[in-house]
């Protein structure tokens, strides 16, 4: 395994040479690859410090709203693409163009949401003249306070996590955030990665929704279609005053039909947030601020995508080059592979090897599960080098070369989007729904008629999971159906490398390293998926035909045994382990029944959070001795406030503390209705200036960018 030290030239050399995918993983996955249980009975081993399930849960969260939000700190770069003739939307609160670098969203609620409901707010409609290169940061990407979102960012442009010194005034506010734009929009100009017209042109990133950091607004890529005036007229005061001028100097001419705007003047760059005031007394008058506040969210449900409400549609819009796949958790980065390692063995009562040894005395089972299963929400970067971040840059810059200079003719054409969610569409829900069958065992037991009915319903959910690969022998014994028989390797093997088999040398595929990366976490989530179906499959097989499908002798007599009751047992516990090491948290987290058509099934995105719910800096922080949770070894009861620190001595971002989502709210997902989101309250220049340094309801923000 290469060390952190190793350079930017070693690196490009180690990913071109021929290497095994065994020496990708620290330790082994499971024990049976590398030792034989000699029972059924043998302990579950899977493997927690595995990186692989972080790589393959972050490929099929990628463009996803419901996932990245329950796992915000996104660990991934992805080129993109945007198709030809795409809409997207600016809002300010002038007439002016936009400078660049600036954002654009992919739907207008989400601009609107921002920048509406003032009395200036201008709506620009561009859309794309060609397909337009981009690059995707996973994660809450957006999310302008927290800890951890912004760590890939970081990285990429500045090699640490504390960014540039402060402002001369030393004002940070969102000083932070067009740093950021500048610097990744200059990144791609001094790499010679893209330009005016050509290349990569933009930075796709996600909060409650999806935008764009645009580079320049002069590029021939993007044509203005529209600029329209979209303020409206203010309520009136609950006390009668004058109000002059309350549409503002609106700057735009009226118009009688749909001309394109042309534009004369090219916009320059800016390296600074733009001074715009507001007036919280008009923002009170406003008449839309609650449907502008709910639109913005509806917006962004509409990509969801996969949840426990099922499939879903991610952001369509931006077309991943997953080929191009890269990732922190790659595990060549032992900088924060190591420790987050050591960290995660400590907490969550690890071996060395990465077994899990339970909860320990003093802690519940379903608690420890559940710390395990949520365990990558509290990932960050905080431990990442310079020359590990150098890396990345190095290698992403490679990538995106290769993609300019070749387009995906270095590429197997799979598309590992696809593959990654057509495996967890196949397997999530039934995985959840095995589990509960199996837990509720105890309520048939004592029932001979009952206890077959439950069997054959356990006996039909696994057949189905293993139907694929099994051929049914044609004699069979006690020892047919355990674990280091024949058929379960030959079930085995056939239901690992079901997706990949085709992709080996031997068939004359040659991947390229990132590819290698992506079909060896495929492959390590099939081994741990099949080797806990198939153990478990064949274990009922062969119960039900020796319990179950035998000529009856008594129809009072049980076969419960002490033995029957231990191996039962042991699957219900495989079915858990397997689904906490898999960790699709979200996947088994939904709304507990199917939402009003007037409602929508709400968790919180920065920074559209329900005011009364909690959750803002300054709550009680506890011991710090509970695994990303204050307070203990595993997770507490809700509402818990508040988020892990990331070792900076300061949120990446940041200038000052700032709100955050309850942890209630977002693990018990609610319908709620349009007023959940309070008009005022919850529009997001209250979400900066609802804090302690912005108390007084009269007073101006300063600083407040566009989107």
């Amino acid at each position: 395994m290469i060390l952190p030290s190793v350079t930017t030239t070693s690196w490009f050399f180690f990913q071109y040479i021929p290497f095994t995918v065994s020496a990708l993983q620290q330790k082994p996955l499971l024990v049976h690859e590398t030792e034989t249980a000699t029972t059924s009975t043998s302990q579950w081993k899977l493997n927690f410090s595995s990186e692989a399930p972080h790589y393959f849960a972050s490929v099929y969260g990628l463009l996803q709203q419901w996932p990245n939000t329950f796992f915000p700190n996104g660990h991934s770069i992805v080129p993109c693409e945007i198709p030809a003739y795409t809409k997207l939307y600016h809002g300010r609160m002038d007439a002016e163009l936009p400078p660049s670098p600036e954002w654009i969203a992919f739907d207008i609620g989400m601009s609107y949401g921002i920048m509406g409901n003032t009395r200036n707010s201008h709506m620009l409609t561009y859309q794309t003249t060609r397909k337009v290169k981009c690059i995707y940061f996973d994660g809450e990407s957006a999310t302008l306070f927290g800890t951890g979102q912004l760590d890939t960012q970081m990285l990429h442009i500045w090699g640490n996590l504390t960014g540039p010194g402060k402002p001369e005034d030393g004002f940070r506010f969102l000083w932070d955030e067009y740093a950021r734009a500048a610097g990744l929009c200059n990144w791609i100009k001094d790499a010679e990665l893209g330009g005016l017209g050509w290349g990569y042109e933009g930075i796709v990133r996600m909060n409650a929704g999806f935008e764009m950091i645009w580079c320049n607004f002069t590029s021939p890529s993007i044509r203005l279609v529209s600029h329209l005036n979209v303020s409206a007229p203010l309520l009136q005061p609950i006390r009668t005053a004058s109000i002059e001028n309350e549409m503002g100097d609106v700057g735009i001419e009226e118009r009688s039909k749909f001309p394109l705007p042309t534009r004369t003047i090219p916009t320059e760059p800016s390296s600074s947030p733009p001074q715009l005031h507001l007036d919280l007394d008009l923002l009170m008058r406003e008449p839309f601020l609650a449907s502008g506040n709910w639109g913005w969210y509806v917006s962004s449900t509409l990509h969801y995508g996969s949840s426990g409400d099922g499939p879903g549609i991610g952001e369509f819009r931006v077309k991943l080059d997953t080929c191009g796949f890269m990732s922190y958790y790659n595990p060549i980065f032992e900088s924060e592979g190591l420790p987050r390692m050591l960290e995660e063995q400590r907490v969550l009562n690890l071996t060395n090897e990465g077994f899990w040894t339970g909860p320990g005395s003093d802690g519940k089972r379903s608690a420890a599960l559940e710390s395990l299963t949520r365990r990558r929400r509290h990932h960050t970067l905080k431990n990442i080098t310079t020359s590990d971040a150098a890396i990345m840059k190095g290698n992403s810059e490679r990538i995106m070369r290769d993609r300019l200079a070749d387009g995906k003719g270095k590429c197997s054409g799979v598309d590992w989007t696809a593959m990654s969610n057509e495996i967890v569409q196949t397997y999530s829900s039934p995985l959840l729904k095995l589990s509960k069958t199996l837990e509720n065992y105890g309520n048939y037991s004592n029932n001979s008629s009952l206890l077959r009915d439950w069997m054959d319903d356990v006996h039909q959910q696994t057949h189905m999971f293993v139907m694929p690969f099994l051929e049914y022998p044609e004699a069979a014994n006690e020892t047919t159906w355990q674990r280091d028989s024949s058929l379960f390797n030959k079930t085995y093997s056939f239901c690992r490398f079901q997706h990949t088999r085709l992709l080996d040398s031997d068939e004359g595929m040659v991947l390229g390293p990132e590819e290698t990366l992506l079909k060896w976490a495929v492959e390590e989530i099939m081994g741990g998926i099949c080797s806990v179906i198939v153990d478990v499959g064949l274990a009922v097989e062969g119960f039900w035909q020796s319990k179950f499908n035998q000529p009856s002798k008594s129809t009072s007599e049980s076969p419960v045994s002490r033995e029957t009751k231990v191996e039962i047992k042991r699957w219900a516990n495989g079915i858990q382990e397997l689904m906490a090491w898999l960790g699709w948290a979200g996947e088994w987290i939904g709304c507990d029944k199917k939402c009003a058509w007037d409602e929508s099934c709400f968790i919180p995105m920065w920074p559209l959070f329900h005011r009364d719910s909690g959750g803002f800096d300054g709550r009680p922080p506890g011991n710090r001795t509970r695994y990303g949770y204050p307070g203990g070894r595993y997770p507490a009861p809700p509402p818990y406030f508040g988020s892990p620190d990331n070792g900076t001595g300061h949120q990446p971002g940041s200038g000052f503390k700032f709100r955050q989502p309850s942890e209630a709210d977002l693990w018990e997902p609610k319908c709620v209705k349009s007023n959940y989101l309070s008009a005022w309250a919850s529009h997001p220049f209250m979400s900066f200036v609802g804090t302690t340094q912005f108390a007084t309801r009269r007073q101006t923000a300063q600083s407040i960018f566009s989107e």
